[in-house]
């Protein structure tokens, strides 16, 4: 025992291991489903190099990300392996870029649990979703980002050659992010151009290459922004929005920032409400303004949780409680961050908030802003949440009730994940049963398929009017595409 707690620096390892168990559960259990059907398709048909070069002409500038879907889709075999890898690898990359020294227990415990507690339409969209893993690879590429940055940044000396090299491949990073998703690669111009500031302020030999970064983020973005494929998209899925002027398009886009960033995140909001009053408490400020900053962060948990209490207007985000409180809570947060943090500490901490922030902020830029987009903020707060606890001084019963919290919640979600994903395995070997006797009978006019159990599978099932997904999914299973109507049905009804 006293071997294991000296060598508890080490205990991410273990989380991480288990996190690459989990998820792999999850990936091996969940089918294709939605956007799914139609990639698996044309990767099969393809080459996926020549329609990921279509699609960016026609329908997308993701191209990156349109080319991940024509190479995986068809052998799911490979995304089972490529999902748990992922979060594994972005769940050790933030425990770096927070340090995780004093202390190496609690701190992969909140990580864990703020990972597990997303909403379920994210965790739907980018958990377990084989096309939502479009948006978690530029995730895990921009941490890795991060630690390269990191250390040239705080280089004291010369840089090395292993250094220079980094620095190199950090371009390749930034390619792919830029061709990836919007948002990110936005932000990532954002950060690039910070980290140039920083080195040439305090003169860095690195500075050069961040100049090198950000010019590869400006151009990567560029492409994608400016693909045809992106273009015909804005103007025909969305003409309405496009018609807005641009203070319309923000004042549109301002109620889903304040839902997607805070209202739709509450064990988040409830974990950084909780690290950030602890953190209030030892800082040497006057009682009063203790006092205030304490209860702008338990009316934030409040306003989160209110689902229980008959008070619509807390979770309603064009309310004028939410379009002002928020506000309000950024600004608290930054003062608290400013005022206890010193340092380089202070600066990491700012600069990841600011990041956060950010990549909700250009989708108010942005006709489909939804919970997948929403993904970078969420886990760059995980990253400002453990660095805060990192800093925390106190008492052992307030990081005993922390880490009460923590394995709570873990234990809550990991079987609510189990349960609901053995039921979708469950459910769809069902299906797979159903859809032989359909192929076998192909003059049955009407197919009725059940359903997948509500909260599990994302576009898992087709609506009525939903030709494409209905045309695809049909093509996918190897169904006559006439006589045959589907029908998706709730097996409770």
């Amino acid at each position: 025992m006293k071997k294991l707690w000296e060598n508890r620096q080490y205990f991410y390892i273990v989380v991480s291991v288990f996190i690459l168990a989990l998820f792999f559960y999850m990936a091996y259990k969940t089918p294709l489903a939605g956007d799914d059907w139609g990639y698996a398709l044309n990767g099969m048909n393809s080459d996926p190099f020549s329609m990921a070069i279509e699609f960016y002409k026609s329908w997308s500038g993701r191209f990156f990300s349109e080319l991940y879907g024509f190479i995986v889709a068809p052998r799911k075999w490979l995304w089972n392996i490529i999902n748990p890898l992922l979060f594994m690898g972005t769940f050790i990359c933030i425990c770096h870029l927070i340090g995780i020294k004093r202390r190496p227990i609690l701190i992969p415990l909140v990580v864990l649990a703020c990972i597990l507690s997303v909403d379920d339409s994210l965790r739907m969209e980018t958990y377990s979703w084989l096309m939502g893993t479009t948006y978690v690879i530029p995730l895990f590429l921009s941490l890795l980002y991060l630690l390269i940055a990191r250390r040239l940044l705080f280089k004291v000396g010369d840089l090395e050659k292993g250094d220079k090299v980094l620095a190199l491949l950090s371009n390749g990073l930034l390619l792919y992010i830029g061709l990836a998703m919007e948002n990110i690669a936005a932000v990532m111009i954002l950060i690039c151009g910070a980290f140039v500031f920083y080195a040439y302020h305090h003169k860095r030999q690195a500075s050069v290459y961040f100049v090198i970064n950000t010019l590869v983020a400006i151009v990567s973005f560029t492409v994608m922004r400016l693909s045809p494929g992106s273009a015909y998209r804005l103007l025909n899925e969305h003409v309405a929005w496009s018609q807005m002027s641009l203070f319309e398009k923000l004042a549109d886009g301002y109620p889903r920032f304040i839902y997607y960033t805070f209202i739709n995140n509450n064990y988040l909001i409830l974990f950084y409400a909780l690290v950030m009053s602890l953190f209030v408490l030892g800082m040497k400020i006057s009682v009063f303004v203790k006092i205030l900053l304490i209860f702008i962060q338990a009316l934030s948990v409040v306003a989160v949780f209110s689902f229980v209490l008959p008070f619509d207007f807390l979770l309603d985000p064009s309310s004028l409680f939410s379009r002002t409180f928020w506000i309000v809570d950024i600004i608290a947060s930054l003062f608290i961050l400013f005022k206890g943090l010193k340092e380089r500490r202070r600066d990491e901490a700012v600069f990841i908030f600011l990041a956060a922030g950010s990549f909700n902020i250009v989708m108010l830029y942005s006709p489909i802003f939804g919970a997948r987009s929403s993904i970078y903020t969420v886990f760059y707060l995980i990253i400002l949440i453990g660095m805060i606890i990192e800093e925390l001084k106190g008492r052992s019963l307030c990081f005993f009730c922390l880490l009460a919290l923590a394995l709570f919640v873990n234990l809550d979600r990991v079987s609510e994940y189990l349960f609901k994903y053995q039921l979708v395995g469950v459910s769809y070997a069902e299906r797979l049963d159903i859809i032989a006797y359909y192929k076998d009978h192909p003059e049955v006019k009407e197919a009725y398929i059940p359903r997948f159990p509500i909260y599990t599978v994302h576009g898992g099932d087709i609506e009525p009017d939903d030709s494409y997904h209905l045309e695809t999914f049909k093509e996918y299973y190897g169904l006559p595409q006439q006589p045959q109507d589907i029908i998706f049905y709730f097996k409770e009804s």
